[in-house]
């Protein structure tokens, strides 16, 4: 199959296509090939300050808020991260920011004529061009957000500053494994010898720490080194000097705590009200994203047990405000759908089921026949989400709150549709 190489004149969707074409497969185990790309070019001698930031849910909404506690010091910060819900350009921040178009077309340049005859994945070519673009920029901190995994993960050829594993839970079971102590032993891969390893878990595998304490990482681990307790309306985090209390933030108290309890052990905490303004102010795509208020409609990326586990607290918390649940879920195929339903149908009161675009996707049919039996009868089916939502909207009422859930695809759907 020949592919007509763009060039620094082809625009970034002439680009996306040419690298999602290049590689027979969309993942490949082994860090040689990306780890020479990286040394041709010279990407792995930087004066950034690297975060790795792995684990199964939560690494998104973890360097959300190291970046915003980093730029409100005035720090310059890139952050990378994936998948992207709407564009490409999301993957990679600068302060925060999404970078023009020219500057990813520049560094694939930069990275094709950099590669000679070595094949490179995607997400690797992602990877390896971020890389490129917070060196051009020269940033202070970089937070680098693991793919899949950790020990093979294209992210893993740099020397990380510190490593941070938020939560470790199934999904990716054909790569990692299908145990937690299997999944833990891959993720721990981040870690360093002499390195902080920052572990926000709250029931480690044993994998994780026999190979921290084998490397000699300098292991600070969630309920041994740092805690932190849901209060009713906020969290309460503590690690060593620290003793503090918050309203309740915008994203998961154990990834705040985790977060926290990393830039407190490098010293890059802001001071506390700082803190507590940053804290109150920040907001993360698609995680329990209120899309209306009348209709009330929310948008989540949950897609495996844990992560439904966190939407199921929040579904709770609108249950106890008198609202009734309507949930419109759509999935891909290679997730636990029947799991995710299980952990979330005691809370709900109707079910949609809606079929995404894209060869990934599981068919809405599909998921309606792992609703529970006492909630099929009345669930519906869609062939989209659009389809679904003008079908739905009209039909709901003030008491109802309607979530749109199931993949980052499902969230982009949905926030497309408000726009």
């Amino acid at each position: 199959m020949s592919h007509i190489k763009p060039s620094q004149s082809s625009s970034l969707d002439d680009w996306l296509c040419y690298l999602e074409q290049l590689h027979p497969a969309n993942i490949e185990m082994g860090l040689e090939r990306v780890a020479q790309v990286a040394n041709n070019i010279e990407l792995l001698n930087t004066l950034s300050k690297i975060i790795l930031i792995g684990g199964t849910n939560g690494k998104g909404t973890t360097a959300r808020c190291m970046e915003a506690m980093l730029l409100a010091q005035g720090h310059t910060v890139g952050t990378y991260a994936s998948p992207h819900l709407i564009r490409y350009n999301e993957r990679v921040r600068i302060n925060g920011q999404e970078l023009p178009d020219q500057d990813h077309v520049d560094a694939f340049c930069e990275l094709e004529q950099g590669r000679g005859e070595t094949q490179l994945t995607y997400f690797e070519y992602g990877t390896l061009g971020a890389l490129a673009l917070f060196k051009r920029y020269a940033v202070d901190y970089i937070l680098l957000e693991v793919g899949l995994g950790g020990r093979f993960d294209a992210t893993n050829i740099v020397t990380p500053y510190a490593s941070v594993i938020t939560t470790i839970d199934l999904d990716h079971k054909e790569y990692l494994g299908d145990t937690r102590e299997l999944v833990g032993y891959d993720k721990a891969g981040i870690f360093r010898t002499s390195t902080p390893a920052i572990v926000g878990d709250l029931n480690i595998p044993h994998t994780v720490t026999d190979y921290g304490e084998e490397i000699d990482a300098e292991m600070i681990l969630s309920k041994r080194d740092f805690h932190y307790t849901p209060l009713k309306d906020g969290l309460r985090w503590q690690y060593q000097k620290y003793d503090m209390s918050f309203t309740k933030p915008a994203i998961p108290a154990q990834n705040v705590a985790t977060a926290l309890t990393a830039l407190a052990r490098l010293d890059l905490l802001p001071d506390e009200s700082l803190l507590r303004k940053t804290l109150e102010d920040l907001q993360v795509e698609g995680r329990f994203q209120q899309l209306s208020k009348s209709p009330c409609v929310y948008t989540d990326v949950a897609h495996n047990p844990e992560s439904a586990r966190y939407l199921h607290t929040k579904l709770n918390e609108l249950k106890n405000q008198g609202f009734k649940i309507n949930v419109l879920i759509a999935m891909l195929a290679d997730k636990d759908k029947a799991s995710v339903i299980n952990e979330l149908n005691e809370v709900v009161d109707s079910w949609t089921c809606a079929t995404l675009s894209g060869p990934r996707a599981e068919k809405a049919e599909n998921l309606l026949a792992v609703i529970p039996q006492d909630k099929r009868a009345s669930t519906r089916t869609f062939d989209s989400i659009s389809s679904a939502l003008d079908t739905l909207l009209p039909e709901q009422r003030n008491d109802t709150a309607l979530i749109v859930f199931g993949s980052f695809f499902t969230v982009a759907d949905a926030i497309q549709y408000w726009k």
